[in-house]
């Protein structure tokens, strides 16, 4: 009996891509065993490559794949599935016992799922288990962090001055970021990163330019709060389970269902403002008043746990009265 095979042709937007591994993880959920071919551009190969499977590609460099290459390594082969996110006819061309073809809107956050068309399927991100990122070694777990994400910085009217100011607010005015670390994620030539290193103190923040995929996902699940101009940067941060994200941008764009904030505007006392108010309040840890005992506050199941023993103790010693 051949090999089963399933084709996945991702359309060739960066962001689309993204959205992508969605329909990935819902394909490999329902047949965990079949292998799996991409269609995709070179550079998003990195969004699919940790996928639990076994995984194929076909790669090409352009914005409009080259019809007649994909042809030419298509054609006459027998498919399982074909799911199919382009206008592409090649689709149809093809045999296979089950097609899907979803033709969605340029920048969509979501794509149906194949088995449950009527549920919206997330993008979803594949990291290794043990992968570094370059922070510094004197963090601790506890210490929060705050990513700069200022690739596309054409997109809004802020600069580094615009970024330090929020730094300084939020370490000023929002208690459970007084001690927090600042991370810049940028493009190696980017001025806006460059003044903020050259104009924060050192321990406080630190630059990671050019960082790769599976890099910038580990960074964002550890991070507390994830701001800037970077439009893949702000879809990941959701998936990987930040706690909060803003988008900033020029203009309102009408699109529903981002997974994040938007500012338009360049106020930095106004985002340190809203961002004060949407973290969770840290509970104050309760302290023992003068009749209580310290260690019963620090360590309650302990203390329960002793009641109980007095009790059954008790209760023996009863039971041997009666005897």
């Amino acid at each position: 009996m051949s090999l089963r095979k399933n084709l996945l042709m991702v359309p060739p937007n960066r962001l689309d891509a993204f959205t992508a591994t969605g329909v990935l993880a819902d394909m490999l959920k329902a047949e965990p065993s079949i292998e799996v071919e991409i269609i995709c551009r070179e550079s998003d190969v990195v969004y699919f490559e940790n996928a639990p499977g076994r995984m194929r590609y076909i790669t090409h460099t352009k914005d409009t794949p080259p019809r007649f290459t994909l042809i030419l390594k298509t054609l006459g082969r027998t498919w399982h599935r074909i799911v199919s996110l382009t206008n592409l006819r090649l689709p149809f061309l093809l045999w296979a016992q089950h097609r899907h073809s979803f033709r969605f809107t340029t920048g969509a956050y979501s794509l149906p799922s194949l088995f449950r068309p009527d549920r919206a399927t997330p993008p979803h991100i594949w990291v290794p288990d043990k992968i570094h990122v370059p922070l510094p070694e004197t963090l601790t777990p506890q210490t929060p962090l705050i990513v700069f994400a200022t690739q596309e910085s054409g997109r809004a009217d802020w600069d580094w001055r615009h970024y330090a100011e929020l730094a300084w607010r939020l370490a000023d005015s929002v208690p459970q970021l007084q001690n927090a670390h600042i991370v810049v994620l940028s493009p190696r030539d980017c001025l806006v990163a460059k003044g903020l290193v050259e104009n924060l103190p050192a321990g406080q923040i630190t630059c990671l330019p050019d960082l790769s995929y599976v890099k910038t996902a580990a960074l964002l699940r550890r991070a507390n709060i994830v701001l800037g101009t970077d439009r893949l940067v702000s879809r990941m941060a959701p998936y990987a389970a930040c706690g909060l994200v803003m988008r900033l941008d020029r203009t309102e764009t009408g699109q529903k269902g981002r997974p994040y904030g938007l500012y338009t505007g360049h106020d930095a006392g106004q985002v340190a403002s809203y961002i004060g108010g949407a973290l969770p309040q840290a509970s104050p840890a309760k302290t023992a008043t003068q009749g209580e005992n310290i260690a019963t506050v620090a360590q309650p199941h302990v203390a329960k746990t002793n009641a109980e023993l007095q009790a059954l103790a008790e209760q023996i010693n009863r039971i041997n009265n009666d005897r």
